[in-house]
């Protein structure tokens, strides 16, 4: 098997006393869409938070494409080409859509001036659907319109690795298929996805292999419909009178 794109070993980290992550081990293969899921409160979001620089671990290690991330800051994460999305999009309420979309290109992996970024963005918000709302400001979009930005703001940093974090959460069935067919779409163009997930449907649709997270472990992982009959992982979702 070729050198992981992303390789986590026994990554932990807590809060206030809290165990957050209790050792996490993380394989990521380029170009696999990998689902990440578990209950609440598994540590999902929190090992994005770590990978992606905005936290910093309390042990283990993490190396993104054979080389350490240990002590990075986000923007040198970013620009080695990891890139994320947000539960609750994170857009700047000042900026038109187009500026939103415009800002990550001059920061991520390959850096753009103004005028080329804001040609990036509107190539990305073609891409989305969003193209004929480049000059409205965020709050004038609904919520899919704003998942659909915070995928249009992260792949315009040209990602080799991009994090979703729950952007199916809230849609209708309808804009959930958009969705779905968008990160196909996004896989087909070169970017190797995590995306963290509660819709099953769109985990086992999606997904190359899953791990599935709980107590800030993690205690499965294969293929997607193998996975979720194994009985540890039905005990981590419904308890051991459910499974």
């Amino acid at each position: 098997m070729n050198e992981p794109l992303l390789l986590v070993r026994g990554v932990r980290k807590a809060f206030k006393g809290v165990q957050a992550l209790a050792g996490v081990d993380l394989e990521v293969q380029r170009g696999e869409i990998l689902g990440l899921v578990g209950p609440n409160g598994s540590g999902k979001s929190t090992l994005i938070n770590v990978v992606s620089g905005h936290y910093r671990s309390d042990a283990g290690s993490i190396a993104f494409e054979g080389r350490s991330l240990a002590g990075e800051a986000p923007h040198r994460i970013a620009r080695a080409g990891i890139a994320r999305t947000y539960q609750i999009p994170r857009p700047f309420a000042h900026l038109s859509v187009l500026g939103n979309v415009a800002l990550p290109p001059m920061f991520g992996q390959v850096v753009m001036d103004r005028a080329s970024a804001e040609r990036e963005a509107r190539r990305w918000l073609e891409f989305t659907g969003l193209a004929g709302k480049a000059a409205l400001r965020p709050g004038d979009l609904n919520l899919h319109q704003r998942k659909f930005l915070e995928l249009a703001r992260a792949l315009a940093s040209r990602p080799k690795l991009l994090f979703l974090d729950e952007v199916l959460s809230g849609l209708t069935p309808v804009e959930m298929d958009k969705a779905i067919g968008l990160i196909r779409a996004i896989r087909e163009q070169g970017a190797t996805i995590v995306f963290v997930e509660h819709v099953m449907r769109a985990v086992l649709e999606l997904s190359d292999r899953v791990v599935v997270m709980t107590h800030g472990k993690n205690i499965a992982q294969g293929l997607p419909r193998d996975v979720m009959r194994d009985r540890a992982v039905i005990e981590a979702y419904l308890g051991s009178a459910g499974a």
